[in-house]
């Protein structure tokens, strides 16, 4: 477990900026991790850049670090063994989310799993973590009430957008990625609102427009000649897209929410309207989280009760070669003891009532000690041969 790592940085825990630059450099480079891990799962989201890595022997995690890391990004975070662990496993549960409980975050860490998988990056330690952090997740997810369905970034600017917009009012989605969708889902459920969305790929857009009632439009045409907008939601990759330009040609905009990363919305250009952007959307979204603290504690406690049992879930699932050879070198002794007197079913049945107390102290020792300290006992007692188990 101590060869399990997380190096990254996320919005909530480095600032958009930081977030900014960490984004903009992954997208552009490939790091050089096949000579620090043997396994690795990168996990980019509109909100952190994380990567859970599985280092080499003698790969120490600063070393990963200042190799990954370039000196002109900013530092982020590094954790290893279980409190890489617990750190993805928050992160699955949406604790560590800017928006406590958005629910699409345990989706986006299935899928970088998955993603991970189908490239041949992932191996037994960074599966186990995966499945281990998915699987605490579930169980926040089912036992505390954190937020509905469907909650998302944008359901922190929603309420404010809903009171600032007259109606009717015409609304454009500009990008209908994840964050986008959920946006114009949310927005689709409003009286009053003529919404449009769009999307470089526009037939992406009309998919997802016949399923709301509403326009679709590709994103070259939206530029070139964008209707009149009450509200304007921006949730593309592409930095600055809307500039000054953009804005003098809204006289009527009221709200916009940019969701994008790097942003999609120039802030100089965006005078005389009510701008949601990820700074404002950050300070919401603590506001919210202190007005969830007894439901955050409860969500905290199940982590540390499931994080608790994974390590034990790993530690016996380290030492079972070690286990398997113990039980054998009990077996091979009543063998030689008794020879063709007994059955050799009956030597089986002894060798594993033999070992059962010794696997009941192992086990124990594992869990205190971690694997290693059992796998020595084992040694220096002879029954495990050097570099096996």
């Amino acid at each position: 477990m101590e060869r399990l790592a997380l190096i990254g940085v996320s919005q909530r825990r480095g600032g958009v900026e930081a977030l900014t630059q960490w984004s903009i450099w992954w997208q552009n480079h490939t790091p050089e991790v096949a000579a620090l891990a043997a396994e690795w799962v990168p996990l980019l989201t509109c909100n952190r850049s994380e990567v859970v890595l599985a280092l080499k022997e003698g790969v120490a995690l600063e070393q990963a670090r200042a190799t990954l890391v370039p000196p002109q990004l900013p530092r982020g975070y590094a954790y290893q063994g279980e409190a890489a662990l617990e750190h993805l496993a928050r992160v699955a549960a949406s604790l560590d989310s800017v928006n406590p409980g958005e629910d699409q975050i345990m989706r986006q860490v299935r899928l970088a799993f998955d993603a991970a998988q189908k490239a041949g990056s992932v191996g037994p330690l960074t599966s186990f973590a995966f499945q281990s952090a998915l699987k605490i997740a579930k169980r926040v997810r089912r036992e505390v009430e954190l937020a509905p369905a469907q909650t998302s970034l944008f359901s922190l600017a929603r309420p404010a957008l809903e009171a600032l917009l007259p109606r009717p009012s015409r609304v454009a989605v500009v990008g209908t990625g994840e964050m986008g969708s959920l946006a114009a889902r949310s927005l689709a459920a409003l009286p009053g609102i003529e919404l449009l969305l769009v999307n470089r790929t526009p037939e992406k857009a009309l998919a997802l427009a016949e399923a709301l009632g509403a326009r679709a439009m590709s994103l070259s045409d939206f530029l070139k000649n964008p209707p009149p907008l009450e509200a304007l939601v921006a949730a593309t990759p592409v930095e600055g897209l809307f500039d000054q330009t953009f804005f003098q040609g809204q006289p009527q905009l009221k709200v916009a929410v940019d969701l994008g990363m790097p942003r999609n919305i120039v802030p100089e250009a965006a005078r005389g309207v009510v701008l949601f952007d990820l700074n404002l959307l950050e300070r919401l979204g603590e506001e919210r989280r202190a007005r969830l603290r007894a439901e955050l504690a409860r969500a905290e406690l199940i982590v540390a009760q499931e994080l608790e049992q994974a390590l034990v879930e790993w530690a016996e699932r380290a030492i079972a070669p070690a286990i398997t050879q113990m039980r054998e070198a009990y077996r091979r002794t009543l063998a030689e003891l008794v020879g063709e007197r007994v059955e050799p079913e009956l030597i089986e049945r002894l060798a594993h009532r033999f070992a059962h107390f010794p696997v009941k102290g192992l086990r124990g020792l594992a869990r205190r000690h971690g694997p290693e300290a059992a796998e020595y006992f084992l040694q220096e007692a002879g029954l495990l041969e050097v570099g096996r188990g």
